[in-house]
């Protein structure tokens, strides 16, 4: 037996010392995710300053001075803020009441009020919430040590007062407790979808697979079934997944008291289209590839990077470029832009239409190399001489 050509076992090691080397390269850049600038800087933030004098500019200045925030909007009112908290634009928005100055004067106590938005990162509304603390707190130490109101501190003062005069009210959306359910679950729920809906679709075709190669060994891979036996687990699997995930997700938020959208239709659409584009990708995957082993490693590529980099566990404000493009690859962050928009902000479908547009073009690309997987796979059926007919009569006798 003639032993195999060196050339083609050399290419052979190549190729698999390069895809595991990929594989690696995804773990160890998910793992130093976890620690590289894991804490969040250039928050988000919206300043609305409704009193227009000394002590909030000197407010504002301290607050882009520092390296915590990022002010990219300044609303002219409480409700313009608000909107910008529910289309997702900032995590912290900052209000500075009207007479602000006027009463510090007068020794009258201000509040600055800290608009939280509590989907985002688990760790931004805290640390938002501190930074701002400290921010404040400083202009009260200024205020203290009677540094003028132009050298970026607080006001003449006369006396010291028994509290500091200026402090920070939080109002926090979508999460008042701060408890972050409303954030986390969604997201851990996620990952969760991801496995579920690629592993039942390999299971299925799978299945069906081997069925028909007991009747028919020339059928090698999965794209060479006839049409029935393929479109049938892909339809059931859809339809089965995306109703027990939903009941499961409801579930768990009533279960952890995280209030119920009205609209509870656009939620079931976005995971059902959720659901539908990870099957996509296993479908795919499934028609081309004969060995199971190598299926559920790409499946755990896929998976667990996705959730790294999803936006979740790390802003991507604070990722490095490959990783905040990477996660850019998976259906999963589209998923969680579109259901904290729907579910926790409880926006309508338009406000989302973007995430909702990725994950349609995701859907759309997939079905489409798979639709071109099954016309090639058919091809090399009429190669083989199987009768469809019979393939059909067999199949209706095992269902």
């Amino acid at each position: 037996m003639n032993s195999p050509k060196p050339k083609p076992r050399i290419v052979v090691l190549l190729f698999r010392t390069i895809i595991i080397s990929a594989a690696l390269l995804f773990f160890f850049s998910m793992m130093a995710g976890m620690y590289y600038k894991s804490e969040p800087r250039a928050i988000r933030t919206a300043i609305c300053d409704e009193d227009f004098s000394a002590l909030s500019r000197a407010l504002s200045f301290n607050i882009q001075a520092s390296s915590l925030f990022k002010v990219e909007h300044h609303p002219t009112d409480y409700l313009a803020l608000q909107k910008l908290v529910d289309q997702g634009k900032v995590d912290l928005g900052v209000v500075i009441p009207h007479d602000a100055y006027k009463d510090i004067l007068n020794k009258r106590n201000v509040r600055i009020l800290a608009v939280l938005n509590g989907t985002a990162n688990p760790i931004i509304p805290k640390l938002a919430l501190g930074g701002l603390n400290r921010v404040v707190m400083t202009v009260n130490n200024q205020y203290a040590m009677h540094v003028p109101v132009e050298d970026l501190g607080a006001i003449p003062n006369v006396r010291h007062a028994k509290a500091p005069l200026l402090m920070v009210s939080e109002r926090v959306y979508y999460s008042p407790t701060m408890n972050m359910e409303s954030s986390m679950l969604p997201a851990f729920m996620g990952l969760a979808m991801q496995i579920v809906s690629m592993v039942i679709i390999i299971l299925g075709l799978r299945t069906s697979h081997r069925l028909l190669e007991n009747l028919f060994p020339e059928i090698k891979r999965a794209r060479q079934m006839p049409l029935k036996p393929t479109l049938i687990p892909i339809l059931s699997s859809w339809v089965i997944v995306g109703t027990a995930i939903s009941l499961a997700f409801f579930t768990t938020m009533y279960l952890f008291s995280v209030p119920i959208p009205p609209n509870i239709w656009n939620v079931v659409g976005i995971i059902f289209l959720f659901v539908l584009a990870m099957q996509s990708i296993a479908l795919f995957l499934t028609l081309n590839i004969d060995n199971s082993v190598a299926l559920i490693a790409i499946v755990t590529v896929i998976v667990f990077p996705a959730f790294m980099y999803s936006g979740f566990l790390v802003p991507l404000e604070q990722m490095a470029h490959f990783p905040k493009m990477a996660g850019g690859w998976f259906p999963l962050r589209y998923y969680l832009q579109a259901i904290y928009g729907v579910f926790n902000h409880h926006l309508p479908l338009r406000e989302v239409v973007q995430p909702i547009k990725t994950l349609l073009k995701f859907t759309a690309g997939f079905l489409t190399l798979s639709a071109i997987s099954i016309i090639i796979g058919s091809f090399e059926r009429k190669k083989f001489q199987i009768p469809s007919k019979q393939n059909d009569l067999n199949l209706e006798v095992n269902s």
